[in-house]
């Protein structure tokens, strides 16, 4: 079982460089990946969201690579050595012609440095991953772990509100065939009560338990209980399965909708009190459930 939220971080160091790796995650419906990177590993981008992928099935998944001193040969000095001929012919002419004195002197180039350019090399995209991919994959890994232990923290405190759902539902359906008994008297009394004002006093009892028995398949909370207890059986096997957060969650609605049902339909006050911590229990559940992935 797998959390959605967590940290990784994972270190190249070279000679003469050292990559840091931070990736985080937070929930979220589906897969979100969102990237930080150093213009050197501007290219990598769509690299690293395929690897963060291949590897995470739903979360915000944010990966930072910060980058910490120089690559060897980044930058190229080009020189335009027959501009700087020409320039220099150029100078020793306007020296010439305004008399000047002093000597030319390398400063006086500085001023025209178009001949002089600092670029920066074009980078081979393999061994920008080969730089990245160490820090990066260290990152995802120790994610991965986080996440996979935060999940098992996650499963254990479900399972404690779980027992406590599972002895709740158990007391409900021990109250059913009460609840059964005294909704069967309440619609017996109305129903008398009912048709003695229509028949002048005069009671019709093939009508009177017509009428019972309608409202009688109103009362009856053996089916709910009943679709109840699947759910439950589901959620607990489907508990151990990977990826089982969104059907956990679907699940915990289906119980939630059946506990309101019946205890609508049940009229009953303890039984009502039962419903009330059964939905508070499946609140916890549930705040638990939308962590997992």
């Amino acid at each position: 079982m797998e959390s959605m939220t967590g940290f990784g971080q994972g270190v190249y160091q070279s000679d003469t460089f050292q990559i840091v790796c931070l990736a985080k995650s937070i929930n979220h419906r589906f897969l979100e990946v969102y990237t930080k990177l150093p213009k050197r590993y501007a290219l990598l981008e769509d690299r690293i969201r395929r690897e963060v992928s291949e590897r995470f099935g739903r979360g915000r998944v944010e990966v930072q690579i910060k980058y910490y001193g120089f690559a060897k040969g980044l930058r190229e000095i080009y020189l335009d050595l027959e501009l700087a001929k020409k320039l220099k012919t150029a100078l020793e002419i306007l020296q010439s012609e305004l008399e000047f004195e002093e000597p030319l002197t390398f400063q006086d180039f500085l001023y025209f440095r178009d001949y002089l350019t600092l670029e920066e090399r074009e980078e081979d995209v393999e061994v920008l991953w080969e730089e990245v991919f160490p820090a990066l994959d260290s990152a995802l890994k120790n994610l991965k772990e986080c996440r996979i232990k935060e999940g098992e923290r996650l499963k254990e405190r479900i399972l404690s509100y779980f027992h406590e759902l599972k002895e709740i539902i158990d007391k409900i359906s021990a109250l059913k065939e009460d609840v059964k008994r005294e909704n069967i008297e309440k619609a017996k009394a109305r129903i008398e009560s009912y048709l003695l004002e229509l028949t002048g006093g005069k009671l019709d009892p093939a009508r009177l338990y017509q009428e019972v028995a309608i409202l009688l398949d109103r009362l009856d909370i053996t089916e709910e209980v009943d679709r109840l207890k699947v759910h439950l059986t589901h959620f607990e096997e489907t508990l151990g399965e990977p990826n089982s957060g969104k059907k956990l969650d679907f699940l915990l609605q289906e119980m939630h909708r059946e506990i309101t049902t019946l205890s609508n339909k049940a009229q009953n006050a303890h039984l009502s009190l039962l419903a009330v911590s059964a939905k508070d229990l499946l609140e916890k559940i549930r705040e638990q459930v939308q962590n997992l992935v």
